[in-house]
């Protein structure tokens, strides 16, 4: 196999192996090396042993070959996402503001307030055939809202979507085909309670034995390293980050944000002016 090809093939697998699609270019994975690593000092020569050693272990490195990471590096720097670094020839780049920008825009953030009035919402739509790249958007738009689908074009919500929804619904010239509803504080339908019907909705089991595989990796690990943060994130990006009362007491989700929390506040810190 060509050096061309084996880099292709190395740089598809490694978006599917690691973080599970969180990164959709090996760019993103340069930005996010150089913001997770920012906080290790360059090492001294009492240190330098102890600060390689962190860094050859890294999981999340050990997935990517060197060609890979120099080559997302180089693009980087062309794309003025990256620049070289102030404080030595072997220190990592420093990340610019541009760079900021576009991680900030790629990496989930937990919400530890999740404000709710204890309303939820129906969403329905009937939106005609000769407007059904509309109707694609319209779903599409719905889904990023954190809505759970309970039918074809019926959708729930705890956080009223109508102030979301009016920009898209007057743009694509949709007025009288959306329909927002507001279902009270008890939301349930039928004889189905409201905890349940959303843990169904949203396929919460689904997503929790992923943070519990996650909990079982953590515990076997020594310590929390970017391979882990990583995984977390993918896993956060996935989730609807429901109301705290809605979850239900088996949710495994806020004790892996409790281990990944004093990591992840760093960085949100140094990205909180870009989002």
């Amino acid at each position: 196999m060509g050096k061309a090809k084996r880099f292709l093939y190395a740089t598809g697998d490694i978006t599917a192996r690691v973080g599970k699609g969180l990164f959709s270019y090996v760019t993103d994975m340069a930005l996010w090396t150089t913001i997770y690593f920012a906080d290790l000092s360059l090492p001294t020569p009492a240190s330098g042993k102890m600060w390689r050693a962190q860094i050859a272990a890294d999981r999340f490195l050990q997935e990517y070959n060197y060609e890979t990471i120099t080559s997302a590096i180089a693009n980087a720097r062309r794309q003025l996402l990256l620049r070289p670094a102030k404080r030595g020839r072997r220190a990592l780049p420093e990340i610019t503001e541009a760079g900021k920008k576009r991680l900030a825009a790629i990496i989930p953030v937990y919400d530890e307030k999740r404000v709710w009035d204890e309303r939820m919402h129906l969403v329905t739509y009937d939106v005609p055939e000769t407007k059904r790249l509309d109707r694609e958007a319209l779903r599409d738009v719905i889904r990023q809202l954190g809505a759970g689908r309970l039918q074809d074009s019926v959708w729930i919500t705890p956080y009223n979507p109508v102030d979301a929804l009016r920009t898209f619904i007057e743009e694509h010239r949709l007025a009288g085909t959306v329909i927002v509803s507001d279902m009270g504080k008890n939301g349930a339908i039928g004889e189905e309670d409201l905890k349940s019907l959303v843990a169904r909705v949203w396929r919460l089991d689904l997503l929790n034995d992923r943070y519990e595989e996650w909990l079982r990796t953590y515990k076997r690990s020594d310590n929390l390293d970017q391979w882990l943060v990583t995984g977390y994130l993918s896993i956060l990006r996935d989730d609807p980050q429901l109301p705290f009362p809605l979850l239900p007491k088996w949710w495994k989700g806020d004790r892996a944000w409790c281990l990944v929390a004093p990591k992840l506040k760093e960085m949100y810190l140094s990205l909180r002016s870009q989002r």
